[in-house]
């Protein structure tokens, strides 16, 4: 029973990681340009396996996902894409986003009934959408533009950071306004109603199958559980914490003159 739990979970897991490479490779599949950057489908199949089996997955889901993102910007020189070479803005916040969408998810599943997960999932994955996008601008801002390592520099990027910074992207203001379009709104969408159809048929499906949830590979809802206020305040309350830990920082930024 054990060797076939471990032979399943690295099937699922290189089932997800084929995935990820092919949205991140197949052109206007998982990066589709739209002005300055790529926007993304990608993340997507990383709120579906962070959905499904927790925040270890997502973690290394949200990794291939920024590795991907890595190798194809070394296809994309000359342009604001060519930026994300650096692992400080192409990886680190991948990971983060993966890791948090698998606590998130896991919170949620202790807390809810299967039918009840399914739907809370789609607020989730919505508003774990709009996290990936914040925290992936912060870092392109943070270890990109402002270049606080001297990676870009040290990469050659120099000429796209002057020109960025020509047009007033060094400031976070502009950098926020410019960047954060309707394709964040696209993104966030698509995430709303893809993930809680894809992540829910495969969860009930599963389900059918004793054998397989024995195994606990697909983590699901416990259905007699029921979602109560408290556990709504609670999650309230952490998705507050978050907002203001992320205002907190650029309160920090702002203070040591980082931003303009």
């Amino acid at each position: 029973m054990q060797n076939r739990k471990i032979i399943l979970n690295i099937t699922i897991s290189a089932m997800f990681i084929a995935l990820l490479a092919v949205f991140s490779f197949v052109p206007y599949v998982g990066f589709i340009t739209i002005g300055p950057i790529s926007f993304t489908t990608v993340h997507i199949i990383v709120l579906i396996g962070a959905m499904l089996m927790g925040w270890k997955h997502g973690l290394i889901y949200g990794f291939f996902f920024g590795l991907f993102s890595f190798i194809q910007a070394l296809s994309t020189a000359g342009t604001v894409n060519y930026l994300f070479v650096n692992p400080f803005v192409s990886i680190l916040p991948r990971v983060i986003f993966g890791c948090v969408s698998g606590l998130v998810f896991d919170f949620l599943r202790k807390r809810t009934n299967s039918k009840q997960f399914i739907g809370i999932s789609a607020i989730s994955a919505g508003l774990l959408t709009l996290f990936h996008t914040l925290i992936t601008l912060t870092c392109l801002y943070i270890f990109g533009i402002l270049d606080i390592f001297k990676i870009s520099q040290a990469l050659g990027l120099s000429e796209i950071l002057e020109t960025l910074k020509s047009y007033g992207f060094d400031n976070f203001g502009v950098f926020i306004l410019g960047f954060v379009s309707f394709g964040c709104l696209a993104e966030v969408l698509a995430a709303t109603f893809i993930v809680p159809s894809a992540g829910g048929v495969v969860m009930l499906s599963f389900k059918k199958n004793m054998n397989f949830v024995k195994m606990g590979i697909i983590k699901e809802a416990n259905d007699e559980t029921t979602f109560s206020k408290s556990n709504l305040i609670i999650i309230f309350i952490v998705l507050l914490i978050v907002l203001l830990g992320y205002l907190a920082g650029l309160v920090v930024l702002y203070t040591i003159g980082a931003i303009s």
